[in-house]
């Protein structure tokens, strides 16, 4: 059974929170919007903040969602999560993930990516990724 895109998304964000809540995670904040885009899922557990890239899909027409996580994106994410950080000091570790989920028909097959990506300081180029 196919579903609109804008539910798709809905409902795949709503999966992804309960994902990390049945992982021990709390939800510190949904669908962040900022002046440069939007953080999907913001959560936390313990001193570990992660900010989560959440990529639902229905068909692999437009490949795989981890594979929209293109080095732009990882650099918008990055510089989002810098200003919400701006806003919400935080002194513990920081991760970024990506969550794909795939909508079966019936259900969300979910691939999880811990520490997808991370920027590393370089005197030479301020960003560089570990993908």
């Amino acid at each position: 059974m196919r579903i609109p895109s804008r539910q798709l998304g809905a409902r795949g964000e709503r999966r992804a929170a309960w994902f990390y809540r049945l992982r021990g995670y709390r939800i510190v904040a949904r669908n962040v919007r900022l002046r440069a885009g939007e953080i999907d899922l913001i959560v936390r557990r313990g001193g570990l903040l992660v900010f989560v890239e959440v990529k639902a899909r229905q068909s692999l027409f437009a490949g795989h969602g981890v594979d929209a996580v293109d080095r732009r994106k990882q650099l918008q994410l990055i510089t989002l999560a810098s200003a919400w950080l701006g806003r919400h000091p935080h002194s513990g570790e920081i991760r970024y993930d990506v969550l794909q989920l795939f909508w079966t028909g019936w259900r969300f097959a979910v691939t999880h990516f811990p520490d997808a990506f991370r920027p590393i300081s370089d005197s030479r180029r301020p960003w560089r990724w570990r993908v």
